[in-house]
């Protein structure tokens, strides 16, 4: 197991639970974190995301990027409106948007389809960029990894670290080999448990990530996309659950302090 050394929390940093819902749910915003901290960064923005974002700022310049971990509508067909937002709102400085390979073609396509000829001369530069499995990123001392998960398209699993705090997000997926020796060292890990038992539908599993955080000695583990039709199952056992992890089952609004 990797030491954990001494740590000084930024001020000011926390985790916020935008949302927390599968796609289907009715009940939940989709899947989606704002880390607040050196830099401002949105972790996903799927379609039902921008309305409970919005509920949490209407700073149109509040964040520094945002990054996709997959390109699933539930995790990023809400970029046009919240980017359109933006402009309208005011925002002139750049907005990056990170992404796996092909992130450029993919964003320009969808903001044009979400609002055609919006995104010209008028708008606040756009600035995709790509990242490949195992790329890292530096960001106002931030530092950005990632690793691919087990999925149905290319899903990539984020960590953030900085002196004081490591939060690992899993983005969808089932655990593989990368995003186990991803989240080694994590403070917090937010991942997803779509199921109560097992891994099904390239989704995660509750018994397997219980297994996970006691293995790597995760302080705290954060479960949310939760399938509409398991919730009570999985939420049962998950209060259930005995050991040095602490489980949090975040609803949207939520916000951690990270230390």
């Amino acid at each position: 197991m990797p030491k954990r050394s001494a740590r000084t929390r930024p001020p000011g940093a926390e985790l916020v639970f935008v949302g927390t819902g599968e796609a289907f749910d009715p009940a939940l915003p989709n899947t989606s974190l704002l880390y607040r901290g050196s830099i401002n960064l949105l972790i996903d923005c799927g379609y039902s995301v921008p309305h409970a974002f919005w509920r949490i700022s209407r700073d149109p310049s509040l964040l520094d990027a945002v990054y996709i971990s997959h390109q699933h509508a539930d995790h990023s067909f809400g970029l046009p409106a919240l980017l359109l937002w933006m402009r309208i709102a005011g925002r002139r400085r750049p907005l990056e948007v990170i992404g796996g390979p092909g992130v450029g073609r993919w964003l320009r396509k969808l903001l044009e389809l979400g609002y055609p000829g919006s995104w010209g001369e008028r708008c606040y530069p756009i600035t995709p960029v790509e990242v490949a499995p195992g790329d890292v990123l530096e960001r106002g001392g931030v530092r950005l990894s990632n690793a691919r998960s087990q999925h149905g398209v290319r899903n990539l699993s984020l960590k953030l670290e900085t002196a004081s705090h490591v939060v690992a997000y899993s983005g969808d997926g089932a655990p593989s080999a990368a995003t186990r020796a991803l989240y080694a060292g994590a403070d917090v890990l937010v991942h997803e448990c779509y199921g109560a038992r097992a891994s099904e539908h390239g989704h995660a599993g509750l018994a397997e990530l219980l297994e996970l955080a006691r293995a790597l000695e995760v302080p705290t583990l954060c479960l949310l996309h939760l399938a509409r039709e398991q919730k009570p199952k999985i939420t049962r056992l998950a209060r259930k659950a005995r050991g040095a992890t602490r489980i949090v089952l975040p609803v949207p609004g939520d916000a951690m302090r990270l230390a």
